[in-house]
Formats: structure tokens, C-alpha cells, sequence
């Protein structure tokens, strides 16, 4: 299980909670959101821990960007 903390002021909630969606078939993950940051847990991880959240930001940077 491990742990990342995303601003809030840089990605909305809405992004976040789409990638949440989209990496559902790949790990467990939850969301904490609190005032200036979202505390995303990702558990049972299908692949590689820290590879599936490397790949879970880049999804939110494009969601972001587009």
C-alpha cells in the first residue's frame, strides 16, 4: 500500500475521481480529499506499485491538459 498526496489547486476533483475510474481494473484505490490536497491510497496493485502510480499521474496530467 502507498500513498500519494495530489494538490487540489493543480488538478481538479473531477480529474482526479476520472483516473481513479480508469485505474479501477488495475489496483484499489481510494481518495481522501481534504482542503488543499487529495490523499489517494493505492492497494493490490495488479503491476508493478510504483509504475501503476507514475501511470496514474501521466493520465491525470493529459486529462488535465486536454
Amino acid at each position: 500500500m502507498k500513498k500519494v498526496n495530489i494538490k487540489r489547486e493543480i488538478y481538479s476533483d473531477d480529474t482526479i475521481k476520472q483516473t481513479i475510474k480508469a485505474y479501477n481494473d488495475f489496483a484499489s484505490i481510494t481518495v481522501k480529499f481534504e482542503d488543499k490536497q487529495a490523499e489517494i491510497t493505492f492497494c493490490k496493485c495488479k503491476y508493478d506499485e510504483t509504475q501503476t502510480i507514475n501511470e496514474f499521474e501521466n493520465y491525470m496530467i493529459g486529462l488535465e491538459n486536454s
